[in-house]
């Protein structure tokens, strides 16, 4: 490594009394705390407990394929790849490994959504194994790490950016099993973010040529993905019909399309579903039928004989349970038929989706697209909160009581409980009250005498910014000790060391929940224009903003009574310290509030 000049300005230890000898001596042994050359100092570092990152993005789908590679004995990718990690580490002398990191199955490439706490919505690649490497290099538990290659590695710019971020902070080697390039050095890092993007683009091509074969077989009635509930999945008479789940999907079409003879009034899915668990008839999983399973049966053209298609050639996004959108057409809007035996008529399965519309029409519902999503989300939906399970609830239509409310979903679903339902009116106007409230006192205090916070919560925020800080400190000495040997030389283990490192992680973590529940001075500007949007706003874009400053709501038991509503049991769970801003209750915010409907 190269030194770092500077002038002979340094201090004769030997000259000065009262440093212990030993202290001396461990001054003399390192000599030089400084390189100009930061890469290759830090390359140089021979991990003691490094980590193994392997990756496969899928199986193989063919079966039959698959079944001959495992008679034959041949290693699967993994075991492959787990060898050549193994074989570069002992090439490079570092310690046995700390734990492999396996993503099996698991694609690099493709995002998913998802929605932040604060109700913002990101795209992000789930890998689960590489997230937690990334955490433990980052808190010491591994000391480094091998990759078998870049490309099993990272194919989003984004991931490789949160692991050069992670090695930049700990000045531990990253090194790929196929090749010398290790991310430590920043040459290496730069030629890997070049070739990232290359490798996104080799996945946008192959994703691009799959999607446009998907709508070629598409197009001429080959199916598409999964073949379900109904037919033969696999061989050679996939595709055809079995005469008992025909039966049952027929029974489901013809109670959705008849009116009954007692009542006048066509099947819901919501009864559809109790007469086929009262009837005992398995569901497609073999478990108990749910409303959302009825509805996705109903709403699947393929019953009908016509081709499902909602791959990304799709000029508009297709919508879970809106039938129409799902259908692949010509140029005339016709839709195209499949290979596969129909088994409902197209007629039938157009006049379900017509009693769906004309039931959606008679609660207004709005349900045209809007970047793939719809006006007529009920506004609390996954925001308020069972008061038996704690668990989100969702809106839905009563159809007996013909009113709208939030229900507890399916019992066993997401350990939910089922159980519990409040009228979704009286609901949504107290919160409208209780918001619109929030908004204009916050914009109140962010414009009063510049924004000058309340003594007591600066005070706090002081107190524990200096507590953070102390314990990252601590952390960081911890493991500048660890890594000069110091601490065994004290008789300490490695799972001492991990205990520690972890009760203080542990304690940052809490100490940064906490500075975040206090939140921060307002920005006028910014309430002012969260206010604008509340009074505007439709309900998906009035969500956001509950979730900006709600955590979640919280109900109580209920009074007992049909339609009775108590504001007293909804209990906004706020982000800011001690709840809301000084106000009105919920009850007496409900005093001015038109009658529940």
């Amino acid at each position: 490594m190269s030194p770092t000049p500077f002038t002979a300005n340094t201090l004769d230890l030997s000259a000065v009394s009262g440093i212990d000898d030993p202290m001396i001596t461990q001054l003399r042994e390192r000599g030089r705390t400084t390189t100009l050359d930061l890469s290759a100092g830090y390359a140089q570092y021979v991990p003691q407990r490094p980590g193994g990152y392997l990756r496969l993005s899928m199986h193989d789908i063919n079966e039959d394929r698959r079944a001959r590679k495992e008679a034959s004995g041949r290693k699967s990718a993994i075991e492959r790849q787990t060898e050549d990690i193994e074989a570069k580490r002992q090439a490079l002398g570092w310690g046995p490994f700390a734990d492999l990191y396996i993503d099996d199955d698991t694609s690099a490439y493709k995002k998913k959504r998802i929605t932040r706490p604060d109700g913002g919505v990101d795209w992000v690649v789930l890998r689960k194994d590489f997230q937690r490497m990334l955490k433990d290099l980052l808190n010491g538990v591994i000391d480094g790490i091998i990759f078998y290659d870049l490309d099993r590695l990272v194919r989003q710019p984004r991931d490789l950016e949160d692991l050069a971020n992670v090695v930049n902070e700990v000045k531990r080697p990253a090194i790929g099993a196929t090749s010398e390039l290790n991310l430590v050095r920043e040459s290496d890092c730069n030629m890997a973010r070049v070739m990232c993007v290359m490798l996104l683009k080799q996945s946008q091509d192959t994703a691009r040529r799959a999607a446009r074969e998907t709508l070629a077989a598409a197009e001429v009635g080959i199916p598409i993905g999964r073949i379900g509930y109904g037919w033969v999945r696999k061989g050679k008479d996939a595709g055809k019909e079995i005469k008992e789940e025909g039966d049952v999907v027929r029974r489901i079409f013809s109670e959705r399309t008849e009116k009954d003879e007692k009542t006048g009034l066509y099947g819901t899915p919501s009864s559809i579903t109790r007469g086929l668990t009262l009837s005992g008839i398995p569901s497609p999983d073999g478990g108990g039928w749910t409303t959302a399973t009825v509805k996705l049966i109903l709403a699947n053209p393929r019953y009908a004989g016509m081709v499902l298609y909602s791959g990304r050639h799709r000029l508009e996004p297709s919508k879970q349970h809106d039938g129409i959108s799902k259908l692949l057409t010509d140029e005339h809007g016709n839709p195209i038929m499949g290979t596969w035996d129909a088994i409902v008529t197209p007629h039938t399965w157009f006049k379900a989706q017509a009693i769906r519309k004309a039931e959606l029409d008679a609660n207004n519902i709005d349900t045209r697209p809007v970047g793939g999503h719809e006006y007529g989300k009920y506004l609390l939906t996954g925001i308020v909160r069972c008061y038996k399970c704690k668990k989100p609830m969702e809106g839905r239509w009563n159809g007996k009581a013909k009113y709208h409310q939030y229900r507890c979903q399916s019992r066993g679903r997401n350990g939910a409980c089922g159980s519990t339902a409040r009228k979704m009116a009286p609901l949504d106007d107290l919160i409208n009250i209780l918001m619109e409230e929030f908004l204009v006192e916050k914009l109140g205090v962010s414009l009063n005498e510049g924004n000058e916070e309340d003594k007591e919560i600066t005070e706090q925020r002081a107190e524990l910014e200096e507590q953070k800080s102390a314990a990252i400190e601590e952390k960081e000495q911890l493991k500048g000790k660890w890594e000069r040997g110091e601490l065994a030389d004290v008789g300490w283990s490695n799972e001492d060391y991990y205990e520690h490192i972890g009760v203080i992680s542990k304690k940052i973590r809490e100490l940064i929940e906490k500075l975040e529940d206090l939140g921060s001075t307002p920005d006028p500007q910014a309430v002012e224009n969260d206010l604008m949007l509340w009074r505007s706003g439709n309900n998906v874009e009035k969500r956001a903003i509950i979730k900006r400053y709600m955590k979640h709501i919280q109900l109580l038991k209920g009074p007992k009574g049909r339609g009775k509503f108590d504001p007293d049991t909804v209990i906004p769970i706020w982000r800011e310290q001690g709840g809301r801003p000084a106000g009105r209750t919920p009850e007496e915010a409900t005093a001015d509030a038109p009658a529940p409907h």
